[in-house]
């Protein structure tokens, strides 16, 4: 069942998945929105008295969405929503595969395609599950377009993963930033804390260094797996969650 947020909410100790601000250690969440991040000890000075969470290790990100969430293209489940959270999944959307509204959608577990060719000619992409219940995990569609498949056409971890939330987010009209920041709707995953890597099979399209000090977001190393998603919410809403109650809250 969803719950709201409180009026406010600090999260700490998390690992922010921005461009903006990907050295942050907290995120303020307020009427819906993320309303401030920044340093932990900054925080816990102008944010005092707010109920605060600690995530410490927790990556925090845009959710997925399925942008091909049935086979058919009909319209989803809604029971399937709160499975779908629990993926750490934001929204699933009807429609098929293939050209849609100017993107290419595209279910990499259950399809081939030139990844790398596609993203160098500039073609926005979407990813989604196709229906299909062995690529429930959106993280899976990740993993296939980035690490499976023809080596020549693999694209880098992050250039999969922005189709796999910000593809489908701008699919659905929403001109979503692809990463997290303060005036955003509060909709993101809290993930388990796991191995984190800037990782690159395609140097020659990527525009961002894989030096840490270049301040790129890092993402699951997911050669150690997929990480299991903690808290789902959606425009301040609570739609999956295994956290503990945060401290100060009634």
């Amino acid at each position: 069942m969803s719950t709201p947020h409180p009026a406010a909410l600090l999260y700490t100790g998390l690992v922010l998945y921005s461009t903006e601000d990907p050295e942050a250690q907290a995120m303020l969440v307020a009427d819906g929105m993320i309303a401030w991040t920044g340093p932990e000890d900054t925080a816990a000075v102008i944010h005092a008295g707010v109920p605060r969470i600690d995530i410490t290790g927790c990556l925090v990100t845009p959710g997925f969405v399925d942008a091909a969430a049935t086979a058919d293209g009909t319209a989803p489940d809604p029971a399937g929503s709160t499975e779908a959270a629990a993926r750490g999944i934001v929204d699933r959307l009807p429609g098929p595969t293939g050209e849609r509204d100017g993107m290419r959608v595209l279910a990499p577990v259950r399809e081939q395609a030139p990844y790398l060719d596609l993203v160098t000619e500039g073609v926005p992409l979407a990813f989604g599950s196709g229906g299909d219940p062995a690529a429930a995990d959106p993280w899976s569609w990740v993993r296939a377009a980035a690490q499976q498949g023809e080596a020549a056409q693999r694209i880098s971890d992050r250039a999969a993963f922005l189709a796999a939330t910000r593809g489908g987010q701008r699919l659905a009209g929403r001109r979503h930033p692809g990463s997290l920041r303060h005036g955003l709707a509060a909709t993101f995953v809290v993930w388990e804390p796991t191995d984190l890597t800037v990782r690159s099979q395609a140097e020659r399209i990527d525009t961002w260094s894989t030096d840490p000090r270049s301040r790129t977001p890092l993402l699951p190393d997911l050669e150690q797996g997929a990480p299991r998603a903690l808290r789902t919410v959606v425009d301040g809403v609570i739609l999956h969650d295994e956290l503990a109650p945060a401290e100060g809250s009634a």
